[in-house]
């Protein structure tokens, strides 16, 4: 669904309410997935961790957690540093 500036100014009080409800439902619908992709990435990382550490190398790998910091920097802006680096430690586990 994509909402304009104009049908936000000519909207009605009662259409308003309906537009802010299902822009919210929309909200929650990409939280979802979001929660899901994290919970996926989390696997993922966790896969990796214990491959690297069997292998005999270290769990984290700076250099790619920088590339993930600038790619997120990138794409949101300083904001995104932020989200990247609880995305990582999130994903990162134990110490």
């Amino acid at each position: 669904m994509t909402i304009t500036r104009l049908d936000q100014q000519q909207a009605e009080p009662s259409d308003l309410a309906t537009l802010v409800t299902a822009l919210r439902a929309r909200i929650d619908d990409v939280d979802r997935t979001v929660l899901n992709l994290v919970q996926e990435r989390r696997v993922l990382s966790r896969r990796i961790q214990d491959a690297r550490v069997a292998a005999g190398g270290v769990r984290v790998e700076l250099s790619r957690e920088r590339e993930i910091l600038d790619a997120y920097s990138a794409g949101i802006g300083t904001e995104g540093v932020a989200l990247a680096t609880a995305v990582l430690r999130t994903c990162r586990g134990r110490t």
